[in-house]
């Protein structure tokens, strides 16, 4: 019987028949944490056996978490790894992190099963493949006249970006380190704020912008740049809390005008930044939103700003206006890409 796909995918395999029963184990694994699960692919589909969070320097190398996730259990079949960062021949280190990972110890260690890792943004698109229609929400909507290749955006601790190509068929997931490209302004303002992030860094990318510190960022431009000040409150609320998420918070009650102005120049960054990956990916078949931070943000997120932002891009405005850009919100789609590529794929 195949699995239904929300996305036609070129996994290798669509489906188990009534025989068979495929024991895969699959890991979102990042410098802070790493997230464990074990499934059963079957006729029937996929079933979530168990899962298990754990902070990954608590452990010398990743082998210890296998083992003590997988003690007691059938040893798995086929295990898929998405990872925050570069896969090189099958290996990917942390920069936080004391331990790398191999995926041919790993295949050693589990007796010779087979195993991938993913970069994290690879497996979001396999991922796809597994959402439920009401897991994504539209923010700008386009036309969807052709069908082509899809962009992933995901800001969230970084800014990851990936590609799926349509054959005519189905597509092919890919990754890249889009995030890590040059910021480009459009504005006076966009100019000052990368005049502002020059005197800091060397190189500025767009990843300085739309994750999680590059909020913290947008809004130390808005106070010591362009002095706008700040409550009391807010402030001492910086020094105990995510200081991103104090900005959010007090965006989302309306508490703070400058953490307002910050978030709502996310958001427009956001939006180029969604059209420049549609633009090089010519990704007619939609936009997706990924990681943590869209989905939080969702209210703030205003489609009046998308809109704009894709009419004032210049000579293409036409085929942008055939993209419709979607909110991913199960933020598992990483873990749902590697259990489903394990499954389907291995």
């Amino acid at each position: 019987m195949d699995i239904e796909l929300l996305i036609p995918i070129a996994f290798k395999q669509k489906g188990f028949s009534t025989e068979e029963n495929m024991l895969v184990l699959a890991g979102d694994i990042g410098g802070t944490k790493a997230n464990m699960a074990l499934c059963r692919f079957h006729c029937g589909g996929m079933e979530l056996i168990k899962e298990k969070r754990y902070v990954s320097k608590d452990h010398v190398n990743f082998g210890n978490i296998i083992s003590d996730f997988i003690a007691g259990e059938q040893v798995p079949q086929k295990l898929c790894l998405s990872v925050a960062g570069p896969v090189i021949d099958g290996k990917v280190k942390f920069t936080n992190l004391s331990w790398e990972i191999d995926k041919n110890l790993i295949s050693e260690m589990l007796g010779g099963c087979p195993v991938a890792i993913l970069n994290d943004l690879e497996a979001t698109a396999y991922g796809l493949a597994a959402l439920k229609p009401s897991e994504l929400h539209v923010l700008h909507k386009g036309t969807n006249v052709t069908p082509g290749n899809i962009g992933i955006l995901a800001a969230g601790t970084g800014l990851g970006e990936a590609g799926l190509f349509f054959d005519g068929k189905a597509y092919h997931p890919f990754a890249t380190e889009g995030g890590h490209a040059d910021f480009a302004p459009r504005t006076k303002q966009d100019i000052a704020i990368l005049n502002f992030l020059q005197a800091r860094h060397e190189h500025v990318s767009w990843e300085r912008l739309l994750s999680g510190q590059g909020i913290v960022t947008i809004w130390e431009f808005l106070t010591q740049a362009e002095q706008k000040s700040c409550s009391q409150t807010i402030l001492d609320q910086m020094k105990t809390m995510d200081p991103a998420a104090v900005i959010s918070n007090a965006a989302k009650d309306g508490s703070c005008p400058v953490c307002i102005e910050a978030i709502a120049l996310f958001n427009r960054f956001l939006a180029i930044e969604a059209v420049n990956l549609i633009l090089k990916f010519k990704a007619t078949g939609g936009l997706y939103l990924a990681g943590g931070i869209a989905p939080k943000l969702l209210d703030l997120l205003d489609p009046t700003v998308w809109n704009e932002v894709f009419e004032a891009s210049g000579r293409m405005r036409h085929l942008l206006a055939e993209v419709t850009v979607y909110v991913m919100m199960n933020e598992k789609a990483p873990m749902l890409g590697s259990i489903y590529y394990a499954g389907l794929n291995l």
